[in-house]
């Protein structure tokens, strides 16, 4: 005889197959898409993987009209996908999807952190030959000012397809780390063309552009951080200055590594300190400890002499 619970599993069972079945139809389609719509680059990659010492590519003009063209190909691609997606599931998301928290500033910093840090762990792996991550050398182009404006649009052809296409896709079908998995391993196939820890060194940041994104839900500030911060030297090519390379690639270290510092910063006085408390006064949260704590919620005690200047008040 079937019991109630055996024949609610039963009832069950097919639609939960069903679910997984539709999801895995998702993530096909997701990779198969990826892979039409940014084969150009991943053809690239894979050669310039292979021949690493093959020499830089010449662009000419009609080369560089060609890529723009493609790329606004791939914005019109993601801009179409993710309403499409968000039409669908506009009833569904808000049950799946956390309230979206944080400001554009903390979303910004912590996604800078998260490619500083990646930086910092690549240049180690690679210094102590672990891996391999080699500058490709740029392309000989025809038109400079064609090739900053690639560059720069790099955020708007990557960031909606590989980042806002996945979680609007997938959130509550798949957990945030498969996702986050999946994303990133996409684009770390893109960056290939740096060698093995070219690789690695997106895989990193591109997981932690999907966290950002489902937490902070703030894709602009992704695609504005790839093109300015991540691609700034680029800017080498239009500046007439023979220093202009060198102070970019500082201004990017210092972006970068600045947000590292402000995000582990807190997180290290919490792990060395690990009585502070969080005060919120005003707009501001303040990490004290627990005297500065008791003067900040009693401001009266920041002049140890008042009570002496006037006589307490009698209930």
């Amino acid at each position: 005889m079937t019991t109630g619970v055996d024949a609610g599993l039963t009832t069950r069972s097919p639609r939960r197959g069903l679910t997984a079945a539709g999801t895995a139809v998702m993530v096909v389609g997701l990779v198969a898409g990826w892979v039409v719509v940014y084969s150009v680059g991943l053809m690239g990659a894979l050669w310039r993987f292979r021949e690493p010492d093959a020499p830089a590519p010449t662009l000419s003009m009609g080369d560089q009209l060609a890529d723009l063209a493609f790329g606004a190909a791939q914005v019109a691609v993601g801009a179409v996908a993710i309403a499409t997606v968000y039409f669908a599931r506009r009833r569904r998301l808000p049950a799946v999807w956390p309230t979206r928290r944080g400001t554009a500033r903390e979303a910004a910093l912590t996604w800078c952190a998260a490619i500083g840090a990646a930086s910092a762990s690549l240049l180690v792996l690679s210094r102590m030959d672990v891996v391999r991550f080699s500058f490709s050398v740029p392309a000989s182009v025809e038109s400079d000012w064609l090739a900053v404006v690639s560059a720069l649009a790099v955020g708007l052809r990557e960031e909606p397809i590989l980042v806002a296409l996945p979680v609007l896709l997938l959130v509550g079908r798949l957990p945030i780390w498969a996702i986050m998995a999946l994303s990133a391993t996409m684009r770390g196939l893109l960056y290939m063309y740096f060698g093995g820890g070219g690789f690695l060194w997106a895989l990193c940041w591109g997981a932690a552009a999907v966290w950002v994104f489902y937490r902070y839900r703030r894709l602009w500030v992704l695609i504005a951080i790839h093109a300015l911060v991540m691609n700034i030297q680029v800017l080498d090519r239009v500046i007439p200055s023979d220093n202009a390379a060198t102070v970019l690639q500082w201004v990017n270290i210092l972006i970068l590594f600045s947000a590292l510092l402000w995000w582990l910063t807190p997180r290290a006085l919490e792990a060395f300190l690990p009585n502070t408390v969080a005060v919120r006064y005003g707009d501001a949260t303040v990490e004290t400890s627990p005297m500065v704590a008791e003067v900040v919620l009693n401001p009266e005690k920041l002049d140890p002499d008042e009570s002496r200047r006037e006589p307490p008040v009698k209930p």
